[in-house]
């Protein structure tokens, strides 16, 4: 109930392929992680954070910290006023991740992801999965189109197993002007990367 009382992510920039993670998906998915051990305690990374929704919700399962990091100037002031309304003290960045050095993430976090998924505009995913992967994270939990087959790959090739997590159906609202038709939806996987 908490994550989907958050004030919402604006969804406003196509070319970035913003599309809200819902509460009740969140959760899920953050129950999940949870289950494994990944949360509580741990730094948490939430890259191309939105509203904050999984790093925030990382905080209510017992994170010690969260720094989310999000390219959209106003989608921070978002997770700003989310994290402010939670009573959550996660540190808030402005910032394009495009190397493992943008992340702010140390040896051993917790990295957690809906990164854009290159589907609008092709190859869109590759930086973010590239410093995903190449930063110093332990593990990585990552939310993916299900159809793409390439984010395995480029995780293996530096050095990460992966296992499915949970696979479900991720609501498409019509908010940008390149989709036609009403509510739509599509299928994901959640992923969770270990080093090898």
């Amino acid at each position: 109930m908490a994550l989907s009382s958050l004030e919402p992510h604006p969804q406003h920039d196509d070319a970035l392929e913003q599309y809200a993670t819902e509460g009740d998906l969140a959760a899920q998915w953050l129950l999940a992680m949870h289950g494994y051990g990944d949360l509580h305690e741990h730094h948490v990374v939430d890259v191309g954070a939105g509203n904050g929704i999984l790093g925030l919700g990382a905080m209510l399962l017992g994170a010690t910290s969260a720094v989310l990091i999000d390219a959209d100037e106003a989608v921070c002031a978002v997770a700003e006023t989310n994290a402010t309304a939670l009573g959550v003290g996660a540190s808030v960045l402005h910032r394009h991740v495009t190397t493992a050095q943008d992340l702010s993430a140390e040896a051993g976090c917790t990295v957690v992801a809906n990164p854009p998924w290159g589907v609008r505009t092709t190859g869109a995913d590759r930086p973010v999965l590239n410093a995903i992967f190449g930063c110093t994270a332990s593990v990585v939990h990552l939310m993916h189109h299900a159809d793409a087959g390439h984010v395995e790959a480029l995780a293996q090739g530096a050095g990460w197993a992966s296992e499915e997590v949970l696979r479900a159906t991720f609501r498409l609202p019509p908010v940008h002007a390149h989709q036609r038709s009403g509510r739509r939806s599509t299928e994901v996987v959640c992923r969770r990367f270990v080093r090898r």
